[in-house]
């Protein structure tokens, strides 16, 4: 009887154990959806300046105040916001991204295209030709 008992309680034990192996639980697991980066502030490193697309304004700094404009400067009357480098900005708080300008200025530094010097060459007397760079005077 007492091996009866046994082996009825390790079969017991043995379709708990199994009962527990074929239990799926699966969860769903829900993912928290991002929230979206809503940009409101672009930079403009070739310009050093800033862009408000909530108020359609420049923010650029002049005689050491930071000022906001439709228009950028007369300096800049070529310029093209379609055509320009364009940074998205997401580190500023508040109003005000020029906060963080020298870490822009240094993280964004602004495309410096160099000309080339252009030589001519003048006749001096009889055969004797000098190269002169742009700037300098004729003789």
């Amino acid at each position: 009887m007492r091996t009866t008992k046994l082996i009825l309680l390790l079969l017991f034990f043995t379709a708990a154990a199994h009962a527990q192996i074929t239990v799926n639980v699966n969860p769903t697991v829900v993912e928290p959806t991002p929230k979206p980066v809503i940009v409101r502030y672009y930079y403009l490193p070739d310009y050093a300046s800033y862009y408000d697309i909530s108020t359609k304004r420049y923010i650029y700094r002049t005689n050491n105040k930071w000022i906001r404009a439709k228009y950028l400067p007369g300096k800049y009357k070529n310029y093209s916001y379609e055509k320009c480098r364009k940074v998205k900005i997401s580190d500023y708080r508040g109003n005000r991204p020029y906060i963080y300008y020298k870490k822009h200025y240094a993280q964004y530094a602004p495309v410096v295209v160099k000309r080339p010097v252009v030589y001519t060459e003048h006749k001096h007397g009889k055969g004797h030709g000098k190269k002169h760079g742009k700037g300098h005077g004729h003789h």
